[in-house]
């Protein structure tokens, strides 16, 4: 090959418009949610619990639609979580969550028990083996840690039973901690779908109507007993 065909063949290659990789997308489904929403933002302690708590009896006693946990914590307590979930379970109405930043902990223990789960597309999870401490003397301590194992063993078992997976596979995967991204954690069942747009359909609600009675003045009129004039003698 001639040299002018060689310098010809590399213009064209120079020439060439050069186009970057697009970076990869993470595609998802919308969602359409109500106003009917709960915030469990911060660390899961009894306070902040209780007043999610009386959130979702609230919302339940106005009607069965679903209720919506928009989760971003770092989680907490475990009994404070529990808190909520042992409510969760006992409403009618299904609890649908979505993940917009971090459920990790006692929050994505929280979100297991969710009728529907989404996650943002940088949303990110954790889930790990749940901790208690114990002090005193030392035959309390063994009773304690053994009824404390007991404990965290059959939430374990639940947890796995939520996510569909086998609970000896679940326990060994989370003896580390177990950090997942979006997609890592809809891999797993964690959640189901990964959210890239959300609408809000306002739900209304059906609240029922006292019946009362009103009296006219006509009608109480009527039932009063007659007046009898005093005789003028």
């Amino acid at each position: 090959m001639s040299s002018r065909l060689v310098l010809s063949a590399l213009a064209l290659v120079l020439a060439a418009p050069v186009h970057a990789a697009e970076p990869k997308r993470v595609t998802g489904k919308p969602v359409v949610i109500s106003q009917r929403i709960i915030d469990v933002s911060g660390g899961i302690g009894f306070d902040p619990m209780k007043k999610a708590q009386k959130e979702v009896l609230e919302l339940a006693s106005q009607g069965d639609e679903p209720i919506w946990l928009r989760i971003n914590s770092p989680g907490g307590s475990v009994d404070a979580g529990l808190i909520l979930i042992d409510t969760m379970k006992a409403v009618k109405a299904p609890i649908h969550c979505i993940v917009e930043s971090s459920a990790y902990s006692m929050a994505a223990i929280i979100l297991t028990y969710c009728d529907k789960r989404y996650g943002m597309p940088h949303a990110t999870f954790m889930l790990h083996e749940a901790s208690y401490g114990t002090a005193g003397e030392d035959p309390t301590n063994r009773s304690k840690i053994d009824f404390l194992t007991k404990y965290l063993d059959r939430l374990h078992e639940e947890i796995a039973k939520n996510i569909k997976m086998d609970p000896k596979k679940y326990r060994a995967r989370i003896r580390d901690a177990w950090w997942m991204l979006a997609d890592e954690a809809k891999a797993i069942g964690l959640i189901e779908e990964i959210i890239t747009h959300i609408e809000i359909e306002e739900v209304v609600l059906q609240k029922s109507e006292e019946k009362t009675t009103v009296t006219s003045t006509d009608e109480r009129d009527l039932r009063k007993a007659p007046t009898i004039p005093k005789r003028r003698d």
